[in-house]
């Protein structure tokens, strides 16, 4: 190297400059490399997502929190102070948070809890809890906060509050007092909106309510159901026994017609008395079978209401003078004893007087058919302010208590055990039908092996009363 040097000065002190600039630059980089780790040590530059983020020191060298990192992003937990948590807590709950002094007025209040009333944690602070609670609710939160002084132990009450706007808010709030020194010195309670809850609440009452009444009425609907079942099973039963009595009671006169008529037909020889005598039987027997058909076709005029009155008016008591005296015969055959005692007067009524004289003479059959021999038959009539009233009460049978009810239903016949009474169980029917159709009234009391009455009230024909007055 010396030989070249010599050979070669200018290359010597090329070789002089480049050693000094070499060395320089070694001092130059050594302290730029102290410097960026000594940045990198005091920093704790770290790598996150491909993004570097300074990770701020929160402690001092002894270890206790640095209050110059509170409000700073990416604050370690251990590394904040109880009332900052406490402040961070307010901010994040949904629910109702807050703090009372002594005097019961708000001391904090988070915004959420704020805002489920429609306030301003400020437009709540400074104020007195019961400004919001709901009138209805004081006497319930007074015992409440009078339990919690009490017991000092955490309650739960409900609280009924009155937002900005006036909208009731429910509140379930847990609460605690505050002590220092054995001292209240105000209250810490958490509340939970439970308004919604409490809606569905009622809700899902009211609709049980519904529920329960919809199940009473298809309940009653189903009975109903049930009812018109049963009664439609009866009605058809009596229609049965109808028909075979039916008939039974058109079998029998006709038996009689047919076989007094080949009697006199197939002798010729007969004598006139015993032909008079058949003739009347066949003509006895014929009027019964058209009675019977007259029945049923009465039934077929109830049934699709039918029967039309002729009304008119006329004297009632001439009326029932005649039914009497065409059934003098029959109650003397039976040896009855007839008590009659109706007005001489004229009692004037608008009907239909063949309909009724048909249902006076039913009844007064009745009592003849009903009454054993020796029994006694009554008939009267009175006459009241705007209606007159006919009774017709016998000795007779009676008719059981339970069948009471039913005497007017068509095809119903009492059950008498061990007696064939001859009839289609539709005369009742059919004089009830002309009762109510004359606007009138029919009762009936009996009373077994005691007798029967029968009660009926039609109104009068006061038009032709007051023409003749």
């Amino acid at each position: 190297m010396k030989f070249l040097f010599k050979i070669y000065p200018k290359i010597n002190l090329s070789v002089k400059y480049f050693n000094n600039y070499w060395i320089i630059y070694q001092k130059v980089s050594y302290f730029l490399h102290v410097f960026i780790w000594n940045i990198r040590k005091q920093s704790k530059i770290v790598k996150h997502k491909g993004i570097q983020h300074p990770l701020i020191h929160t402690k001092t060298k002894k270890g206790a929190p640095d209050k110059k990192a509170v409000g700073k992003k990416n604050i370690p937990v251990d590394a904040i102070s109880t009332n900052e948590k406490f402040e961070l807590v307010l901010e994040a709950s949904e629910d109702l948070i807050f703090i009372l002094d002594n005097r019961g007025c708000f001391r904090t209040v988070n915004n959420n809890g704020a805002a489920s009333l429609d306030y301003f944690p400020k437009d709540l602070t400074g104020r007195h809890f019961w400004e919001f609670v709901d009138p209805k609710s004081d006497e319930e939160i007074a015992n409440s906060f009078q339990s919690i002084l009490n017991s000092g132990e955490l309650t739960t009450f409900e609280v009924t509050f009155t937002s900005k706007f006036g909208k009731e808010v429910i509140f379930q709030i847990t609460a605690k007092v505050l002590e220092e020194n054995k001292k209240v010195t105000g209250l810490l309670g958490v509340g939970k909106n439970i308004t919604k809850s409490r809606f569905d609440e009622l809700k899902v009452k009211e609709l049980s309510l519904k529920l329960s009444e919809s199940e009473r009425l298809v309940s009653i609907e189903r009975n109903r159901a049930n009812q018109r079942r049963t009664i439609l099973d009866e009605l058809n039963r009596l229609k049965n026994d109808f028909l075979s009595n039916i008939s039974h009671e058109m079998r029998t006169p006709l038996a009689s017609i047919i076989g007094f008529s080949e009697t006199i037909v197939s002798d010729p020889e007969m004598s006139k008395e015993s032909k008079v005598e058949f003739s009347n039987l066949i003509l006895k027997e014929g009027k019964r079978l058209s009675n019977l058909i007259n029945d049923v076709l009465d039934l077929t005029k109830i049934e699709g209401d039918g029967i039309v009155l002729n009304r008119s008016y006329f004297d009632i008591i001439k009326l029932l003078n005649e039914v009497v005296e065409e059934n003098r015969k029959a109650i003397k055959g039976k040896k009855l004893t007839l008590t009659y005692d109706v007005p001489v007067e004229e009692i004037v009524i608008n009907g239909d007087e063949e309909r009724l004289k048909l249902i006076f003479r039913a009844l007064l059959n009745n009592s003849i058919k009903f009454t054993p021999v020796g029994g006694r038959i009554t008939i009267s009539g009175q006459s009241l302010y705007k209606e007159f009233e006919i009774i017709f009460t016998d000795t007779g049978v009676g008719i059981p208590e339970k069948d009471l009810p039913n005497i007017f239903q068509k095809f119903y016949r009492v059950n008498r055990p061990g007696t064939e009474i001859p009839g289609t169980g539709l005369g009742l029917v059919f004089v009830k039908q002309i009762v109510d159709l004359h606007k009138g009234l029919i009762t009936v009391e009996s009373e077994i092996d005691k007798g029967t009455s029968f009660v009926i009230k039609l109104p009068k024909g006061l038009k032709l009363q007051k023409t003749k007055l």
